[in-house]
């Protein structure tokens, strides 16, 4: 059963206060991913090295299958998956699409910076367009660095420009989680 304000068109205080947490998330969501690029620099110079149950290579088309326990390394990047479709543009890895169960999500790891801690990310399935540097994860998506996590039915990362958009279909379904860095008193 619904509430009666669920059936009700949003107000204009609901949507100012819609567009105010809008706002704040997209600010801090740039301040907590902003990363520079799409992994260590050598990341995308490293063999890609993928371990599968079986696999289909279409050489024509560029694309290769790969079904059962699928992991994949290039440099820092992992990624897991029960299946993994990889797409090649003139001999280099070009976008990775990998698609979980529904008891064992697709997963991703990579290090953007030497200093500073994995990124890794779990959904329903993960497509990271390696050329553009973006990544979407959508059904149950879930995002940590370090200390920070976001959560959502789908999260968009540009990597290029750190802008991350996250998004549910259940109001309240955008979590977002991170250690506040405590200042120190001057002495």
């Amino acid at each position: 059963m619904s509430s009666p304000r669920a059936s009700q068109p949003p107000g204009l205080f609901s949507r100012a206060l819609r567009a105010a947490s809008t706002m704040r998330f997209a600010a801090l969501a740039l301040a907590l991913w902003a990363l520079a690029a799409a992994g260590l620099p050598e990341d995308r110079d490293q063999p890609v090295v993928v371990e599968a149950d079986d696999g289909i290579y279409e050489p024509q088309r560029g694309v290769s299958v790969l079904t059962g326990s699928v992991r994949v390394d290039q440099g820092t990047l992992r990624m897991q998956a029960q299946t993994v479709t990889l797409f090649n543009a003139d001999r280099r890895l070009a976008r990775i699409v990998a698609e979980g169960r529904p008891d064992e999500p697709a997963t991703l790891r990579q290090r953007v910076h030497a200093d500073e801690p994995f990124v890794t990310a779990r959904a329903g399935r993960i497509d990271y367009a390696v050329a553009e540097q973006r990544i979407e994860l959508s059904g149950g998506a879930f995002m940590r660095r370090g200390e920070r996590e976001l959560s959502g039915d789908v999260i968009r990362y540009d990597l290029k420009d750190g802008r991350v958009d996250a998004r549910s279909d259940q109001p309240g379904g955008v979590r977002m989680k991170w250690q506040p860095e405590i200042g120190r008193s001057a002495d």
